[in-house]
Protein backbone atom coordinates (compact mmCIF):
# COMPACT_ATOMS: atom_id res chain seq x y z
CA UNK A 1 0.00 0.00 0.00
CA UNK A 2 1.31 3.44 -0.97
CA UNK A 3 0.83 6.06 1.78
CA UNK A 4 2.48 8.98 -0.01
CA UNK A 5 1.93 11.19 -3.03
CA UNK A 6 4.42 12.20 -5.69
CA UNK A 7 5.54 15.79 -6.23
CA UNK A 8 3.42 15.89 -9.38
CA UNK A 9 0.34 14.71 -7.46
CA UNK A 10 0.89 17.28 -4.71
CA UNK A 11 1.24 19.99 -7.39
CA UNK A 12 -2.10 18.85 -8.80
CA UNK A 13 -3.64 19.07 -5.31
CA UNK A 14 -2.43 22.67 -5.06
CA UNK A 15 -3.90 23.40 -8.49
CA UNK A 16 -7.30 22.19 -7.30
CA UNK A 17 -7.07 24.22 -4.07
CA UNK A 18 -6.06 27.39 -5.92
CA UNK A 19 -8.95 27.03 -8.35
CA UNK A 20 -11.40 26.47 -5.48
CA UNK A 21 -10.12 29.57 -3.67
CA UNK A 22 -10.84 31.62 -6.79
CA UNK A 23 -14.13 30.03 -7.84
CA UNK A 24 -15.97 28.75 -4.75
CA UNK A 25 -17.57 31.59 -2.75
CA UNK A 26 -17.68 31.17 1.03
CA UNK A 27 -21.49 31.36 1.04
CA UNK A 28 -21.66 28.36 -1.29
CA UNK A 29 -19.64 26.09 0.99
CA UNK A 30 -21.62 23.32 2.61
CA UNK A 31 -21.35 22.77 6.37
CA UNK A 32 -23.57 19.74 6.81
CA UNK A 33 -22.57 16.32 8.05
CA UNK A 34 -25.29 14.16 6.49
CA UNK A 35 -27.29 14.00 3.29
CA UNK A 36 -28.17 17.17 1.44
CA UNK A 37 -31.53 18.64 2.28
CA UNK A 38 -34.36 18.77 -0.20
CA UNK A 39 -34.48 22.56 0.01
CA UNK A 40 -30.87 22.92 -1.14
CA UNK A 41 -30.66 25.59 -3.83
CA UNK A 42 -30.91 23.81 -7.20
CA UNK A 43 -30.04 27.01 -9.04
CA UNK A 44 -26.82 27.23 -7.04
CA UNK A 45 -26.07 23.59 -7.80
CA UNK A 46 -26.58 24.22 -11.51
CA UNK A 47 -24.33 27.31 -11.40
CA UNK A 48 -21.62 25.36 -9.59
CA UNK A 49 -21.83 22.56 -12.14
CA UNK A 50 -21.40 25.09 -14.94
CA UNK A 51 -18.30 26.53 -13.26
CA UNK A 52 -16.79 23.07 -12.88
CA UNK A 53 -17.56 22.27 -16.51
CA UNK A 54 -16.06 25.53 -17.74
CA UNK A 55 -12.98 24.80 -15.61
CA UNK A 56 -12.55 21.40 -17.25
CA UNK A 57 -12.96 19.45 -14.00
CA UNK A 58 -15.92 17.31 -15.06
CA UNK A 59 -13.82 15.68 -17.79
CA UNK A 60 -10.87 15.06 -15.52
CA UNK A 61 -10.67 11.30 -16.12
CA UNK A 62 -11.74 11.41 -19.76
CA UNK A 63 -9.21 10.62 -22.51
CA UNK A 64 -7.47 13.59 -24.09
CA UNK A 65 -9.08 12.93 -27.47
CA UNK A 66 -12.46 13.51 -25.75
CA UNK A 67 -11.28 16.74 -24.12
CA UNK A 68 -10.18 15.25 -20.81
CA UNK A 69 -6.93 15.04 -18.85
CA UNK A 70 -6.68 11.23 -18.58
CA UNK A 71 -6.28 11.72 -14.83
CA UNK A 72 -4.95 8.75 -12.89
CA UNK A 73 -7.06 7.21 -10.10
CA UNK A 74 -4.86 9.07 -7.61
CA UNK A 75 -5.53 12.43 -9.28
CA UNK A 76 -9.25 11.72 -9.35
CA UNK A 77 -9.17 10.85 -5.66
CA UNK A 78 -7.24 14.03 -4.82
CA UNK A 79 -9.79 16.11 -6.73
CA UNK A 80 -12.74 14.49 -4.92
CA UNK A 81 -11.00 14.82 -1.55
CA UNK A 82 -10.34 18.53 -2.01
CA UNK A 83 -13.94 19.09 -3.09
CA UNK A 84 -15.14 17.38 0.08
CA UNK A 85 -12.72 19.30 2.30
CA UNK A 86 -13.80 22.64 0.81
CA UNK A 87 -17.48 21.99 1.46
CA UNK A 88 -18.28 22.40 -2.23
CA UNK A 89 -21.97 21.94 -3.06
CA UNK A 90 -23.09 18.90 -5.00
CA UNK A 91 -23.86 19.43 -8.67
CA UNK A 92 -27.43 19.21 -9.90
CA UNK A 93 -26.81 16.67 -12.66
CA UNK A 94 -24.46 14.43 -10.68
CA UNK A 95 -25.91 11.12 -11.92
CA UNK A 96 -25.66 12.15 -15.54
CA UNK A 97 -22.13 13.48 -15.10
CA UNK A 98 -20.67 10.65 -13.01
CA UNK A 99 -22.55 7.65 -14.43
CA UNK A 100 -24.22 8.28 -17.78
CA UNK A 101 -21.70 10.56 -19.54
CA UNK A 102 -18.70 8.19 -19.14
CA UNK A 103 -20.96 5.28 -20.13
CA UNK A 104 -21.93 7.09 -23.33
CA UNK A 105 -18.23 7.51 -24.09
CA UNK A 106 -17.92 3.72 -24.06
CA UNK A 107 -21.24 2.53 -25.50
CA UNK A 108 -22.96 5.53 -27.07
CA UNK A 109 -23.35 6.25 -30.77
CA UNK A 110 -21.72 9.34 -32.25
CA UNK A 111 -25.14 10.99 -32.47
CA UNK A 112 -25.76 10.34 -28.76
CA UNK A 113 -22.36 11.74 -27.80
CA UNK A 114 -22.89 14.86 -29.90
CA UNK A 115 -26.46 15.36 -28.69
CA UNK A 116 -26.01 14.76 -24.98
CA UNK A 117 -22.51 14.95 -23.54
CA UNK A 118 -21.97 18.70 -23.46
CA UNK A 119 -25.53 19.35 -22.24
CA UNK A 120 -25.13 16.77 -19.45
CA UNK A 121 -21.84 18.23 -18.27
CA UNK A 122 -23.04 21.83 -18.46
CA UNK A 123 -26.20 21.17 -16.47
CA UNK A 124 -28.57 21.93 -19.34
CA UNK A 125 -29.90 18.37 -19.30
CA UNK A 126 -30.45 16.61 -15.96
CA UNK A 127 -30.81 12.82 -15.83
CA UNK A 128 -32.17 10.53 -13.13
CA UNK A 129 -31.59 6.78 -12.91
CA UNK A 130 -34.31 4.21 -13.54
CA UNK A 131 -32.88 0.88 -12.44
CA UNK A 132 -34.51 -0.26 -9.17
CA UNK A 133 -38.10 -1.51 -9.10
CA UNK A 134 -40.43 -2.48 -6.23
CA UNK A 135 -39.55 -6.16 -6.73
CA UNK A 136 -36.07 -5.69 -8.21
CA UNK A 137 -33.67 -3.79 -6.00
CA UNK A 138 -30.75 -5.92 -4.89
CA UNK A 139 -31.85 -8.47 -7.53
CA UNK A 140 -31.83 -6.03 -10.44
CA UNK A 141 -32.00 -8.83 -13.02
CA UNK A 142 -35.57 -9.45 -11.84
CA UNK A 143 -36.82 -6.18 -13.34
CA UNK A 144 -40.25 -6.28 -14.99
CA UNK A 145 -40.52 -2.98 -16.84
CA UNK A 146 -40.99 -3.90 -20.49
CA UNK A 147 -40.12 -2.23 -23.77
CA UNK A 148 -42.26 -3.06 -26.79
CA UNK A 149 -41.03 -2.37 -30.31
CA UNK A 150 -42.93 0.26 -32.26
CA UNK A 151 -42.33 1.93 -35.62
CA UNK A 152 -39.21 4.03 -35.18
CA UNK A 153 -38.81 3.30 -31.50
CA UNK A 154 -40.09 1.67 -28.32
CA UNK A 155 -42.99 1.99 -25.87
CA UNK A 156 -42.05 1.44 -22.23
CA UNK A 157 -44.42 0.33 -19.49
CA UNK A 158 -43.57 -0.38 -15.86
CA UNK A 159 -42.53 1.14 -12.55
CA UNK A 160 -39.24 2.37 -11.12
CA UNK A 161 -38.52 3.39 -7.54
CA UNK A 162 -35.89 5.15 -5.41
CA UNK A 163 -35.03 7.38 -8.36
CA UNK A 164 -33.15 10.36 -6.90
CA UNK A 165 -34.14 13.72 -8.35
CA UNK A 166 -36.71 12.34 -10.77
CA UNK A 167 -39.06 15.22 -9.88
CA UNK A 168 -36.75 17.74 -11.55
CA UNK A 169 -35.00 15.51 -14.11
CA UNK A 170 -35.35 16.11 -17.84
CA UNK A 171 -34.57 12.52 -18.81
CA UNK A 172 -33.96 9.12 -17.23
CA UNK A 173 -31.50 6.42 -18.19
CA UNK A 174 -33.35 3.21 -17.43
CA UNK A 175 -33.46 -0.51 -18.02
CA UNK A 176 -36.41 -2.34 -19.55
CA UNK A 177 -37.01 -5.84 -20.90
CA UNK A 178 -36.94 -6.06 -24.67
CA UNK A 179 -37.41 -9.85 -24.70
CA UNK A 180 -39.83 -11.30 -22.15
CA UNK A 181 -38.72 -14.88 -22.88
CA UNK A 182 -34.98 -14.35 -22.42
CA UNK A 183 -33.04 -15.42 -19.33
CA UNK A 184 -32.82 -12.99 -16.42
CA UNK A 185 -29.61 -11.19 -17.43
CA UNK A 186 -30.46 -11.16 -21.14
CA UNK A 187 -33.10 -9.42 -23.21
CA UNK A 188 -32.67 -6.09 -21.36
CA UNK A 189 -32.38 -2.73 -23.11
CA UNK A 190 -30.79 0.53 -21.95
CA UNK A 191 -32.93 3.57 -22.81
CA UNK A 192 -32.90 7.36 -22.49
CA UNK A 193 -36.47 8.43 -21.67
CA UNK A 194 -37.96 11.93 -21.84
CA UNK A 195 -39.47 12.61 -18.40
CA UNK A 196 -41.73 15.45 -19.62
CA UNK A 197 -43.87 13.42 -22.03
CA UNK A 198 -47.35 11.91 -21.56
CA UNK A 199 -47.10 8.41 -20.17
CA UNK A 200 -44.56 9.36 -17.48
CA UNK A 201 -45.72 10.12 -13.95
CA UNK A 202 -43.40 10.93 -11.04
CA UNK A 203 -44.50 10.50 -7.42
CA UNK A 204 -42.22 11.64 -4.63
CA UNK A 205 -41.61 9.33 -1.67
CA UNK A 206 -41.86 11.25 1.59
CA UNK A 207 -39.07 10.19 3.97
CA UNK A 208 -38.64 10.46 7.72
CA UNK A 209 -36.22 13.34 7.08
CA UNK A 210 -39.17 15.30 5.71
CA UNK A 211 -37.64 15.32 2.25
CA UNK A 212 -38.88 13.75 -0.94
CA UNK A 213 -35.84 13.56 -3.21
CA UNK A 214 -36.39 9.84 -3.86
CA UNK A 215 -39.19 9.17 -6.31
CA UNK A 216 -41.28 6.53 -8.02
CA UNK A 217 -41.62 6.64 -11.81
CA UNK A 218 -44.71 5.17 -13.49
CA UNK A 219 -44.42 4.53 -17.22
CA UNK A 220 -47.50 3.87 -19.35
CA UNK A 221 -46.42 3.43 -22.95
CA UNK A 222 -43.76 6.13 -22.71
CA UNK A 223 -42.19 6.64 -26.12
CA UNK A 224 -38.47 6.33 -26.83
CA UNK A 225 -37.02 7.04 -30.24
CA UNK A 226 -34.80 4.33 -31.72
CA UNK A 227 -31.78 6.65 -31.53
CA UNK A 228 -32.26 6.91 -27.73
CA UNK A 229 -31.52 3.24 -27.12
CA UNK A 230 -27.91 2.74 -26.03
CA UNK A 231 -26.36 -0.25 -27.74
CA UNK A 232 -28.32 -3.25 -28.96
CA UNK A 233 -31.76 -4.31 -27.63
CA UNK A 234 -30.27 -7.05 -25.45
CA UNK A 235 -27.14 -5.27 -24.27
CA UNK A 236 -28.68 -3.44 -21.31
CA UNK A 237 -27.19 -5.61 -18.58
CA UNK A 238 -23.67 -5.27 -19.96
CA UNK A 239 -24.08 -1.49 -20.19
CA UNK A 240 -25.49 -1.35 -16.65
CA UNK A 241 -22.35 -3.09 -15.38
CA UNK A 242 -20.34 -0.30 -16.99
CA UNK A 243 -22.47 2.22 -15.10
CA UNK A 244 -21.83 0.45 -11.79
CA UNK A 245 -18.10 0.52 -12.51
CA UNK A 246 -18.15 4.32 -12.35
CA UNK A 247 -19.61 4.37 -8.82
CA UNK A 248 -16.68 5.19 -6.54
CA UNK A 249 -16.08 6.53 -3.06
CA UNK A 250 -12.51 6.68 -1.79
CA UNK A 251 -10.69 9.60 -0.24
CA UNK A 252 -13.61 11.98 -0.69
CA UNK A 253 -15.57 9.90 1.80
CA UNK A 254 -12.56 9.76 4.11
CA UNK A 255 -12.37 13.56 4.07
CA UNK A 256 -16.08 13.77 4.77
CA UNK A 257 -15.84 11.59 7.88
CA UNK A 258 -12.70 13.29 9.16
CA UNK A 259 -14.54 16.58 8.85
CA UNK A 260 -17.56 15.15 10.65
CA UNK A 261 -15.39 13.90 13.55
CA UNK A 262 -13.73 17.32 13.82
CA UNK A 263 -17.15 18.94 14.02
CA UNK A 264 -18.29 16.31 16.53
CA UNK A 265 -15.36 17.18 18.79
CA UNK A 266 -16.27 20.87 18.48
CA UNK A 267 -19.89 20.10 19.40
CA UNK A 268 -18.76 18.18 22.49
CA UNK A 269 -16.63 21.13 23.59
CA UNK A 270 -19.43 23.63 23.02
CA UNK A 271 -21.91 21.51 24.97
CA UNK A 272 -19.47 20.99 27.83
CA UNK A 273 -19.57 17.24 27.29
CA UNK A 274 -15.78 16.89 27.17
CA UNK A 275 -15.73 16.37 30.93
CA UNK A 276 -17.58 13.08 30.45
CA UNK A 277 -15.05 10.25 30.03
CA UNK A 278 -17.47 8.15 27.98
CA UNK A 279 -18.01 11.01 25.52
CA UNK A 280 -14.25 11.54 25.19
CA UNK A 281 -13.87 7.82 24.48
CA UNK A 282 -16.60 7.86 21.81
CA UNK A 283 -15.07 10.88 20.07
CA UNK A 284 -11.61 9.27 20.20
CA UNK A 285 -13.04 6.04 18.78
CA UNK A 286 -14.66 8.00 15.95
CA UNK A 287 -11.30 9.64 15.19
CA UNK A 288 -9.58 6.24 15.10
CA UNK A 289 -12.23 4.75 12.82
CA UNK A 290 -12.08 7.72 10.45
CA UNK A 291 -8.31 7.34 10.20
CA UNK A 292 -8.61 3.61 9.54
CA UNK A 293 -11.10 4.40 6.79
CA UNK A 294 -8.56 6.71 5.17
CA UNK A 295 -6.05 3.83 5.20
CA UNK A 296 -8.66 1.58 3.57
CA UNK A 297 -9.14 4.25 0.90
CA UNK A 298 -5.40 4.44 0.28
CA UNK A 299 -5.23 0.67 -0.06
CA UNK A 300 -8.06 0.68 -2.60
CA UNK A 301 -6.45 3.61 -4.40
CA UNK A 302 -3.15 1.75 -4.64
CA UNK A 303 -4.96 -1.19 -6.25
CA UNK A 304 -6.74 1.09 -8.72
CA UNK A 305 -3.46 2.82 -9.61
CA UNK A 306 -2.02 -0.58 -10.50
CA UNK A 307 -4.99 -1.40 -12.72
CA UNK A 308 -6.76 -3.78 -10.35
CA UNK A 309 -10.55 -3.70 -10.64
CA UNK A 310 -12.54 -3.55 -7.38
CA UNK A 311 -13.69 -6.98 -6.28
CA UNK A 312 -15.66 -8.50 -3.44
CA UNK A 313 -13.51 -6.67 -0.91
CA UNK A 314 -15.39 -3.50 -1.93
CA UNK A 315 -18.06 -4.82 0.43
CA UNK A 316 -15.63 -4.25 3.30
CA UNK A 317 -15.47 -0.57 2.42
CA UNK A 318 -19.22 -0.12 2.13
CA UNK A 319 -19.93 -2.00 5.36
CA UNK A 320 -17.25 -0.07 7.25
CA UNK A 321 -18.22 3.49 6.33
CA UNK A 322 -21.98 3.02 6.64
CA UNK A 323 -21.78 1.47 10.11
CA UNK A 324 -19.14 4.01 11.19
CA UNK A 325 -21.28 6.95 10.14
CA UNK A 326 -24.21 5.67 12.21
CA UNK A 327 -21.98 5.64 15.28
CA UNK A 328 -20.71 9.18 14.60
CA UNK A 329 -24.22 10.58 14.20
CA UNK A 330 -25.55 8.69 17.24
CA UNK A 331 -22.73 10.13 19.35
CA UNK A 332 -23.56 13.64 18.14
CA UNK A 333 -27.27 13.55 18.94
CA UNK A 334 -26.37 12.02 22.31
CA UNK A 335 -23.99 14.90 23.04
CA UNK A 336 -26.81 17.35 22.23
CA UNK A 337 -28.81 15.87 25.10
CA UNK A 338 -32.55 16.68 25.06
CA UNK A 339 -32.02 18.85 21.97
CA UNK A 340 -31.02 15.70 20.05
CA UNK A 341 -34.61 14.47 20.22
CA UNK A 342 -35.98 17.50 18.38
CA UNK A 343 -36.98 17.41 14.72
CA UNK A 344 -34.39 18.99 12.38
CA UNK A 345 -36.80 21.78 11.45
CA UNK A 346 -37.63 22.66 15.06
CA UNK A 347 -36.89 26.33 15.87
CA UNK A 348 -35.13 25.07 19.01
CA UNK A 349 -32.87 22.57 17.21
CA UNK A 350 -29.14 23.20 17.57
CA UNK A 351 -27.15 24.15 14.44
CA UNK A 352 -30.30 24.09 12.28
CA UNK A 353 -30.86 20.44 13.18
CA UNK A 354 -28.02 19.23 10.98
CA UNK A 355 -26.94 16.45 13.35
CA UNK A 356 -30.46 15.05 13.63
CA UNK A 357 -30.75 15.22 9.86
CA UNK A 358 -27.42 13.44 9.50
CA UNK A 359 -28.55 10.79 11.98
CA UNK A 360 -31.67 10.04 9.94
CA UNK A 361 -29.65 9.80 6.73
CA UNK A 362 -27.20 7.44 8.42
CA UNK A 363 -29.99 4.94 9.13
CA UNK A 364 -30.51 4.56 5.39
CA UNK A 365 -26.82 4.21 4.62
CA UNK A 366 -26.70 0.66 6.00
CA UNK A 367 -29.53 -0.28 3.62
CA UNK A 368 -28.97 1.42 0.26
CA UNK A 369 -26.24 0.31 -2.17
CA UNK A 370 -26.35 -3.13 -0.55
CA UNK A 371 -27.50 -3.62 3.04
CA UNK A 372 -25.03 -4.44 5.81
CA UNK A 373 -26.46 -7.97 5.97
CA UNK A 374 -25.76 -8.53 2.28
CA UNK A 375 -22.26 -7.05 2.61
CA UNK A 376 -21.46 -9.38 5.51
CA UNK A 377 -22.57 -12.39 3.45
CA UNK A 378 -20.38 -11.31 0.52
CA UNK A 379 -17.39 -10.80 2.83
CA UNK A 380 -17.92 -14.16 4.50
CA UNK A 381 -18.28 -16.13 1.27
CA UNK A 382 -16.07 -14.30 -1.24
CA UNK A 383 -13.38 -12.71 0.92
CA UNK A 384 -13.02 -15.10 3.83
CA UNK A 385 -14.02 -18.22 1.87
CA UNK A 386 -16.56 -19.43 4.45
CA UNK A 387 -19.20 -21.94 3.36
CA UNK A 388 -22.53 -20.64 2.14
CA UNK A 389 -25.26 -20.84 4.76
CA UNK A 390 -28.36 -22.90 4.19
Amino acid sequence: MDLGFTAEEEAFRQEVRTWLDLNLPAEWRHRGVGGYREDDDTDLQRQWQRRLHDGGWLKLAWPREAGGRTATPVMQAIYQEEMAKSGAPIILGRLGVSLLAPTLLVHGSQWQKDAYLDKILGGELVFCQGFSEPDAGSDLAGLRTRAEKRDGGWAITGQKTWSSGAHYADKSFLLARTDQQAEAHHGIGFFLVDMHQPGVEVRRIRQMTGGGEFCEIFLSGAEVDEKDMIGEPGAGWKIAMTVFGFERGGLAQAARFERAVEQLAGLARERGAGADASVRQQVAQAQIEAHVFRLIGLRNLTKAQHGQAPGADASLTKLYWSEMDKRIQETAVGVEGPYGALAPDSPFALEDGRWQYGWMWAQAETIYAGSSEIQRNIIAERVLGLPRGR
